[in-house]
């Protein structure tokens, strides 16, 4: 089987930085290939590019056997691609149903109504969404939403499957089952090729190729067990550390945690007590409680939207709790308390800076807003400089910095008052692992040698182990709150993740519960690819499987609809009365530099209409104005 992926001195710039520099690989058909890196490496890029979704730059690129620059090969291939985007649900309509999204997707591949009902049954029972054909695709979970994405990508059984971290973010029982439902997908279509961009080094160890990339550029590629040796390490975060450039690695220092030292007597620095937060009919928080000991490490483990950011806005004050009780150092916790804010470093998801200013002004602007002493205030700027290794970029722009400096930036912002407990909401999120080692250097030796509170969340579970106690959340919910040690041994666990998952299935409600059991076609029913059609045929096709779309997304929106109808009815209101085409009584002149039989014809023709002539002779200009 021959390469269904082939690029030489591929090139993507974005004004003045460079995704992509001079790439050249060869990607097996019917493999499993994952594309692994940080953030910002070029990653979504190089798959966007594969896909046919961006224009290509410079270099080469064959995929399905022709050349990508063509606009007939894009075109005809276009059905043997299915392309994942990333984030959750974003190739998805939120407000049709599981069903009705699947129903659309299969229309613009032309299924006739047989074939779309076999394929629907046969996808959705095989990832256990036929129970919720109904369900708003807005209103599933994240892992139901990432197997609703799958379905509608493998409605027209593509030859190549394109995942742009497809598990991102979602819990780890969630991860763990779209993985399962790929490999079941390549049991029964064994030449499908599957490309996975993903930022999870777990998760690529069981892929059948890795290609590594950072700065845009290829560090190496094979299998997983070729890379390990290759780097003779035993994982493939330490593997890909090892391969990075001399100067790109220079500075990192494999992470040791010093044993936390707790005593019955520590005093208790942050403690909720059945803190529920609801948003209308919405519960994000659901009687959470917990206590965490000054200067300990304590770590918040869950997917997204599992209620981790909300729990960390009421304990810094910025969310008033809708029920529960909440201590911080001893004192109740108000909502927009000043006095809270004082004792409190934040670092949210987004780093919280001001783009505009530099580094050095940066710090200075929240030290002045914490109101440190005027008399200290450069001392403590520069001590920051100093700490977090900045004093090089003082003068740089935020938005200039690598994604790793910028994150020691935003931990200098919150640390710039020297607060006494540190709240971070996935600061290492994105980040290449020797910025994330690095950080939590920094993390532990606030911890250990200054006392500082650390309360920190992250869906890496490499990073949960590091922490002194951590709590599994999930919908809400707290499941467990003990050491990583505790917690694998309560469900005699090898690993942390392991665990997770079979608290995670103890805690399903049997609603959630899904079935991963492989269905066939009903019996008289075809589930065959459909028949490519004509040009003209394809496009009155797409049109009306978008205009059916359209159609039920008006009609579950009553103010669009609504807007849609009137809008349209004031606007003509509005234009009716605001333009008049009326030019009586209109002054005119005309300036005749030519004095020909074609000019005076046109003067002649103006004079003939129906405007009252109110004009005035220009001194010194050869003008003739209608009288």
């Amino acid at each position: 089987m021959g390469n269904i992926i082939e690029c030489n001195s591929l090139t993507v710039r974005y004004k003045s930085t460079t995704a992509i520099h001079n790439l050249a690989l060869s990607i097996p058909a019917g493999l499993t290939v994952g594309v692994i890196g940080p953030d910002g490496v070029g990653k979504s890029t190089l798959l966007s590019l594969i896909a046919g979704e961006r224009v290509m730059q410079k270099g080469q690129l064959q995929v399905l056997g022709g050349d990508m620059r063509d606009e007939k090969h894009r075109a005809a291939i276009c059905s043997d691609i299915a392309y994942m985007p990333q984030g959750l649900g974003k190739n998805l309509y939120p407000t049709l149903s599981v069903e009705e999204n699947l129903q659309f997707f299969a229309k613009l591949f032309g299924h006739n109504r047989a074939q779309r009902r076999a394929r629907i049954d046969i996808l959705t029972k095989r990832t256990g969404l036929y129970p919720f054909l109904s369900r708003p695709a807005g209103k599933l979970s994240g892992g139901m939403k990432q197997k609703l994405g799958l379905c509608c990508a493998l409605i027209h059984d593509p030859r190549l499957l394109i995942l742009d971290e497809p598990t991102t973010g979602v819990d780890p029982l969630a991860r763990s089952q779209f993985w399962s439902l790929i490999k079941d997908i390549r049991k029964t279509q064994p030449n499908i090729t599957v490309l996975v961009a993903t930022a999870y080094m777990d998760e690529a160890q069981q892929f059948d190729h890795l290609i590594a990339l950072n700065a845009g550029e290829i560090l190496a590629s094979g299998s997983p067990k070729s890379l390990l040796s290759e780097t003779q390490t035993s994982n493939l975060e330490a593997a890909f550390i090892a391969l990075l450039p001399a100067d790109a690695k220079h500075e990192h220092r494999s992470v040791v945690v010093q044993p936390y030292k707790a005593s019955e007597h520590m005093q208790t620095a942050i403690e909720a007590k059945n803190l529920t937060m609801k948003f209308g009919d919405f519960t994000a928080v659901n009687n959470v409680s917990f206590t965490i000991g000054k200067g300990e490490i304590f770590g918040f483990l869950g997917s997204n939207g599992c209620g981790k950011s909300t729990t960390m806005k009421m304990l810094t004050g910025l969310l008033p709790q809708t029920s529960g009780e909440a201590w911080l150092l001893g004192s109740p916790l108000v909502a927009n308390d000043i006095n809270t804010r004082y004792r409190v470093g934040y670092m949210s998801q987004s780093f919280s800076l001001y783009t505009e200013l530099t580094v050095r002004q940066n710090l200075t602007l929240h030290a002045k807003l914490f109101k440190v002493a005027s008399n200290v205030l450069n001392s403590r700027v520069d001590e920051m400089l100093n700490r977090f290794a900045l004093s090089h970029h003082q003068h740089s722009l935020p938005n200039d910095l690598p994604l790793g400096i910028r994150q020691r930036l935003s931990l200098a912002v919150a640390m710039v008052h020297r607060p006494e407990v540190l709240i971070l909401d996935e600061p290492t999120s994105g980040v290449d692992p020797v910025a994330r080692d690095n950080f939590w250097q920094l993390l532990i030796s606030l911890a250990r040698k200054d006392g500082v509170t650390i309360f920190i969340s992250t869906h890496f579970m490499n990073e949960a182990v590091r922490c002194d106690r951590i709590s599994l959340m999930h919908a809400g919910e707290v499941l467990v709150t003990d050491t990583p040690q505790a917690i694998k041994a309560s469900k005699s666990a090898d690993t942390l993740e392991q665990a997770f998952i079979d608290y995670l299935v103890e805690a399903q409600t049997p609603e959630n519960q899904t079935q991963n059991t492989e269905q066939s076609a009903p019996e008289g029913v075809s589930a065959d690819k459909a028949t490519p059609p004509n040009k003209r045929a394809k496009g009155l096709r797409r049109l009306l499987s978008y205009a059916s779309r359209e159609t039920l997304e008006l009609i579950r929106d009553p103010i669009r609809l609504t807007m849609s109808f009137l809008g349209s009815m004031v606007l003509m209101v509005v234009i009716g009365y605001g333009i008049t085409m009326d030019v009586d009584d209109l002054s005119y002149a005309v300036f005749d530099r030519d004095q020909t039989s074609t000019s005076l014809n046109y003067r002649s023709a103006l004079s003939a209409r129906a405007i009252s002539m109110n004009s005035q002779s220009l001194p010194a200009m050869p003008i003739w104005t209608g009288e």
